[in-house]
């Protein structure tokens, strides 16, 4: 049979059953396609006929055979993998950004590299730089240290290698971020609009923690609202449900309590509700909570949150990524994801609070 037939052969030569690990002659004596066809049918960008490719595929399955990827990353200079790199998993959004990643990325014909940081400059910058020396084809990244590798991002945009930060973004970097400052601001005075006006914010303690549009809209609504801004009222830390937890712990013991608490995302909203709950208070009736990021356990809470498409997240990035490999003079490109404001049953009039309402006798210590 001719090596340049591409069409699909009637009866294809069966594989010796003394062949340990099949290799690409295997499979074409097995389907009577060259080398290249079958090459071909293996990447995704290449023109194959459909039909011819669905072929290659299954025969490649019934005896086994895998293209070697290093051979193939020689071939086509590039790895078919997107890197993301973020700082842990404890927050279910993570865990659904990822799963929505790796499911575009696989209707690509590509894959998912995850790294975790912890939070450690120092495992963030080797990261980037093994995955930017051609281990991926491009990155999205939770940047953790801009004052620490703030550095080296620029240097890869330089370079014109494809590269998100997701959420903020020093210099000239493309960014991914979710339009939240006017839904955030929403929420704020959904709060104020059922009578709260002592009104804490829970968020992070990083480097661009006060940059975050969580924290300028509660605060630009407060001065709208012309309701003054408490420093006593903001309570940050990692990003965690224990940060919540602790946040409650100092709510109750302010002289003057806040009745409502605006947290930057929903795993410190429901650390905050946790704790509330230990100690025997209950949400909304001694304490209204909205969260961001509509996470599943704040839809079984009946947590207020801020929701975004996770579908649509993940077609942009992937989708600009690529774009970024195809066309490395492509501009900066900030890609702004639409949000909404849902509210559930955290969210009420705040309470008559007689004093020493924060020593109700039926407490539990937390």
């Amino acid at each position: 049979m001719p090596k340049n037939k591409t069409s699909i052969p009637d009866e294809p030569r069966h594989l010796s059953p003394h062949v340990d690990r099949p290799t690409i002659f295997d499979l074409e004596r097995y389907t009577g396609f060259s080398r290249s066809t079958i090459s071909r049918a293996f990447n995704p960008e290449a023109s194959v006929k459909k039909k011819t490719r669905e072929r290659i595929i299954e025969a490649a399955n019934e005896i086994g055979f895998s293209l070697h990827p290093g051979a193939r990353m020689i071939r086509s200079r590039r790895s078919f993998r997107w890197g993301v790199l973020l700082p842990h998993l404890e927050n279910p959004e993570y865990t659904e950004m990822v799963e929505s990643l790796d499911a575009e990325a696989r209707r690509n014909g590509t894959s998912l590299m995850l790294g975790l940081t912890h939070y450690d400059p120092k495992i963030e910058a080797g990261f980037l730089r093994n995955w930017a020396a051609g281990e991926v084809d491009g990155v999205i990244c939770d940047v953790g240290s801009w004052e620490k590798n703030g550095q080296f991002c620029g240097q890869l945009r330089k370079r014109r290698f494809p590269f998100y930060a997701l959420y903020y973004a020093e210099k000239d970097l493309s960014l991914i971020n979710k339009s939240n400052y006017e839904t955030f601001r929403l929420a704020v005075r959904n709060l104020i609009g059922h009578g709260h006006r002592r009104i804490a914010y829970v968020g992070l303690s990083n480097e661009s923690a006060r940059l975050a549009n969580a924290f300028r809209a509660y605060r630009d609504e407060l001065e709208a609202q012309r309701i003054e801004f408490d420093e006593s009222l903001i309570i940050e830390g990692v990003n965690n449900r224990a940060t919540g937890a602790d946040a409650w712990r100092q709510i109750k013991t302010l002289k003057d309590a806040p009745t409502a608490v605006m947290a930057f995302n929903d795993i410190l909203a429901s650390g905050v509700w946790i704790g509330a709950n230990a100690d025997g208070y209950s949400v909304p009736k001694h304490l209204s909570i909205i969260g961001s990021d509509d996470i599943p356990e704040s839809r079984l809470m009946g947590l207020s949150s801020i929701r975004y498409d996770r579908a649509e997240f993940a077609r942009k990035v992937i989708g600009g990524l690529d774009a970024m490999r195809r066309d490395p003079e492509r501009p900066r490109e900030i890609i702004q994801l639409t949000t909404e404001l849902v509210i559930r049953e955290s969210v009420g009039p705040p309470a008559d609070r007689s004093p020493g309402w924060q020593d109700r006798p039926n407490s539990t210590k937390y």
